[in-house]
């Protein structure tokens, strides 16, 4: 189940939003302005956070490492991790039990990505630093993002692997990838071009589904996951029924909930897909209509079944 962090509006299992900066003046449309939420298991489920907003923490975050594998994308602006600068749409996958950083910020840009914790349970950071390490846990015992979730220690052994279907590695904790080179993912016969990277616990850690379709791209039908899904808009548009989403444009789909058709708009789409539990791969039909998104379904389904896979291994 998708829990949000702020209260919303959800009709039929789903709830939209935009990804904006809410420093500025945002318009009354119903949509959310980015969102802080927990995913799948209510004890070991993924939680996301994708915001542009005024930097929370110190502008320097220390050296640190989570007992979870994870995710982490710039969104508008870039970002800077260690000494490499992330721009929109480029990401970082993070082994567990792997320190990095300092991560930067400034006043201008603030917290601008979308973070995913394979699991919730390693959302506390453990520092290099005793004295720091005191007072990170002094400030997270009255954050109430983390209520009900109970941290792994920093003696845990965490089982998590990182796997993926366009040929990444990881070296030194990590690896470095984006929308940008996306002509080098596996292709589709009708086009598109599909990233796919599975992260967390072998067997029920979540997915991540980097599309980039071109324009024209056949629609994919109406279906239902068993699982939580999480879709953003990273370039171009999307038409989800008959609702377009364009760029940072986001919806949040509770498990068995109805996922619209959809298809690129007129300049093509790049989009992200959080699959909360892989096992919940596995999408069942409304009707017998879009035989031809099906079958980019079912393409796609192989590369995805060869990633989990390759995770479970």
């Amino acid at each position: 189940m998708i829990t949000l962090q702020e209260p919303a509006a959800w009709s039929d299992g789903r709830v939209d939003g935009v990804v904006r900066d809410i420093r500025r003046p945002i318009p009354y449309d119903g949509l959310l302005s980015g969102a802080v939420f927990r995913m799948g298991d209510e004890t070991a489920g993924p939680v996301v956070s994708m915001t542009i907003q005024e930097r929370i923490f110190p502008r320097k975050a220390p050296v640190h490492m989570h007992k979870s594998d994870s995710f982490r994308m710039a969104l508008g602006e870039p970002i800077r991790v260690g000494g490499t600068s992330y721009a929109h749409g480029e990401f970082r996958l993070q082994r567990s039990d792997t320190f990095y950083g300092p991560e930067y910020w400034t006043d201008e840009v603030g917290t601008n990505q979308l973070l995913l914790m394979a699991d919730r349970r390693g959302l506390k950071p453990y520092l290099t630093d005793a004295q720091r390490q005191r007072s990170v846990d002094l400030a997270l015992a009255d954050d109430v993002s983390l209520e009900n979730i109970v941290p792994h220690p920093r003696d845990a052994v965490v089982e998590h692997k990182i796997s993926n279907g366009f040929g990444a590695t990881v070296r030194a904790g990590h690896f470095d990838a984006g929308f940008a080179d996306s002509g080098t993912w596996p292709a589709l016969s009708e086009g598109s071009r599909l990233a796919v990277i599975a992260l967390g616990h072998p067997w029920s850690g979540p997915l991540v589904l980097c599309w980039d379709r071109p324009p024209g791209a056949p629609a994919l039908p109406a279906c239902r996951l068993p699982t939580d899904v999480a879709r953003l808009v990273v370039d171009g548009s999307l038409w989800l029924g008959d609702e377009e989403f364009g760029r940072l444009g986001f919806r949040l789909q509770q498990a068995d909930s109805r996922q619209d058709s959809c298809r690129p708009g007129d300049s093509g789409c790049r989009e992200l897909w959080i699959v909360a539990d892989r096992r919940g791969w596995s999408p069942t039909f409304d009707d017998g209509t879009g035989s031809a998104g099906r079958s980019v379904l079912t393409e796609a389904g192989r590369l995805i079944d060869a990633v989990i896979a390759e995770a479970a291994a």
